[in-house]
């Protein structure tokens, strides 16, 4: 085998991950957490559209008060368990190159998504605090993490609209 042959299929390797035993793309291994995302967000009675720009993902609006204004915007932070640390989901948080903190000019909610448990923990942008964060998959393992993290994380940053 050639070099470069043995560089490509490295590559190959690398660009792909393994899905509940399919290999995807990175960008449509993300796409899955866009949609799981969604749908959370669809299920606690809120719009949600795609977002096709960089540095954000989703926006939502609450369609039972849409006199408000409100709309908020969603970076999904999606990963499954780690290849080499089989008990750890790592989410990297850093925004750009130089993988820089988040600020309220980014997003206003950050999405982890554990993609195998198909569940989501949200967040508002300001209790970021690092640039890498390690979850084993037991924390997604809560069947309300959803549920509680959005109410709170809207409660967060509706307090700190008014």
């Amino acid at each position: 085998m050639s070099w470069v042959t043995k560089w490509l299929s490295d590559l190959r390797k690398k660009m792909t991950r393994s899905f509940l035993g399919e290999n995807m793309s990175y960008s449509s291994y993300g796409l899955v957490g866009e949609c799981i995302a969604m749908t959370s967000i669809l299920q606690r009675g809120y719009g949600c559209a795609m977002a096709q720009q960089d540095g954000c993902d989703l926006v939502c609006w609450d369609r039972n008060n849409i006199d408000t204004g409100n709309t908020f915007l969603v970076q999904v932070r999606s990963c499954q368990l780690s290849r080499n640390h089989k008990n750890r989901l790592h989410f990297q948080l850093g925004m750009g190159g130089t993988k820089r903190m988040p600020t309220r000019q980014d997003y206003d909610i950050l999405a982890l998504v554990a993609t195998e448990q198909r569940t989501v923990f949200f967040m508002p942008v300001y209790s970021v605090n690092c640039k890498k964060l390690t979850k084993t998959p037991d924390f997604f393992s809560n069947p309300e993490i959803e549920i509680e993290s959005w109410k709170k994380t809207i409660e967060a940053l509706n307090g700190k609209h008014n």
